[in-house]
């Protein structure tokens, strides 16, 4: 049952920031579920994997969407980026650490990113370009 939901009040009306968006909210949704039925080492690995790429490909797009509309808050949300690069990062290593509680640790994670980044700072970039898109 999934625990994070995509709102239309999300939208950048950039599909493909868009779409990038609705893929963290299905690696949430996927972890819960897997934790769910006691399966979330099953997927750990996975989902550690996918959300590195997703970083990288996200995080780009972004920032270069951003500059182009000269977002003035560029720089500390390219410093939040890095942030939570770092502590993706953090996890993989402790994956192949093979630490316990892994699982856990990996839902909060994802669940204070969608919280903190994604309604926070994603938010007021979303504001932004909507002076400028139609959305």
């Amino acid at each position: 049952m999934p625990i994070a939901f995509w709102r239309d009040e999300y939208a950048t009306g950039i599909e493909e920031i868009d779409q990038q968006h609705r893929f963290l909210f299905g690696l949430i949704n996927k972890l819960h579920d897997a934790m769910s039925e006691g399966k979330g080492q099953e997927v750990l690995s996975e989902i550690l994997v996918e959300l590195g790429q997703y970083t990288m490909e996200h995080f780009s797009l972004e920032e270069k969407i951003m500059a182009q509309y000269n977002y003035p808050h560029l720089e500390e949300h390219r410093q939040a980026h890095q942030e939570l690069t770092r502590d993706v990062l953090k996890l993989q290593a402790k994956m192949q650490n093979n630490e316990q509680f892994l699982t856990i640790e990996l839902s909060q994670f994802l669940t204070n990113w969608l919280i903190h980044h994604i309604k926070n700072e994603d938010l007021k970039m979303i504001e932004y370009l909507r002076k400028f898109r139609k959305i």
